[in-house]
């Protein structure tokens, strides 16, 4: 069989309707999977103590927005990767564009301040347990996202499942920023992608079993 055979049928057997109507379930299985990341960081981590306080300041919701932009480009390539021949094209941009941006951020910052404060910057207080923090709270999101998006037919399994790794973790490391105090860029730049990319890694290799044609 032909790939665009193979595409013809694929897109026959998943109409426009039902598309929208799995990304309208994956968008609801949202809400439980954000409810059990909040309550592994409330019940495990613990909320930080000073939350109000840095919740009225730019830098809580700065972080917010570049794990919630990335979680939000991974929910559009997921969808997009679920409709055959559709498109990546765009966000795959967009994701490429919150990554260069938050590093141009990260080196801005590390260059314009006196050396002494560089590493302390990068490191923090909790570099050794950011990365594996954000992956374990990822893997309590991951079967609400995982098992919904296997209705999608999508012919590239393991970016699919990368994408899909991707949602889970920018979902997890977002509520994630309950917990974490560090605030500096280089430190999330680093670490914080990091722990997205290692979820998003697994999720690449679990989307080849997961998407089975």
């Amino acid at each position: 069989m032909k790939t665009e055979d193979l595409i013809d049928a694929l897109a026959v057997d998943l109409p426009p309707s039902g598309r929208r109507e799995i990304e309208r379930r994956l968008l609801l299985r949202l809400i439980p999977a954000g409810l059990a990341v909040l309550a592994g960081v409330g019940l495990w981590l613990g909320f930080r103590s000073d939350l109000a306080t840095a919740m009225i300041g730019p830098t809580f919701w700065a972080k917010a927005a570049y794990t919630g932009g990335l979680a939000f480009a991974a929910f559009w390539l997921l969808a997009r990767l679920g409709r055959p021949g559709a498109s990546a094209k765009a966000p795959l941009m967009v994701l490429a564009a919150l990554l260069a941006a938050v590093a141009a951020l990260a080196i801005f910052e590390l260059v314009t301040m006196p050396m002494p404060e560089r590493m302390p910057a990068l490191m923090g207080d909790s570099a050794r347990v950011c990365a594996p923090n954000i992956l374990l709270l990822s893997a309590l999101a991951a079967p609400f996202v995982f098992w919904t998006a296997r209705a999608f037919a999508p012919t590239r399994p393991a970016l699919a499942g990368a994408a899909a790794g991707l949602l889970t973790a920018g979902l997890a490391t977002t509520l994630y920023g309950l917990h974490c105090p560090e605030h500096t860029a280089p430190f999330v730049a680093v670490w914080y992608s990091l722990g997205m990319g290692l979820a998003t890694g697994i999720g690449a290799i679990a989307g080849r079993f997961v998407f089975r044609w």
